[in-house]
């Protein structure tokens, strides 16, 4: 059985927007910052908010 590489996995995930997996999360869109439809920072204040 072969394995399959990491970019085939990546090609074949069905990714989510990232404002609907921080809501998910209980992260609010004004504490995301994105890069992209699929990825983004957590603002530092949301951070310290939880920690």
């Amino acid at each position: 059985m072969a394995h399959k590489t990491d970019i085939e996995i990546a090609r074949e995930a069905n990714k989510k927007p990232i404002q609907e997996i921080g809501d998910g999360l209980g992260i609010p869109g004004e504490h995301l910052l994105p890069y992209g439809h699929d990825k983004a920072k957590v603002s530092q204040d949301f951070i310290n908010s939880v920690q």
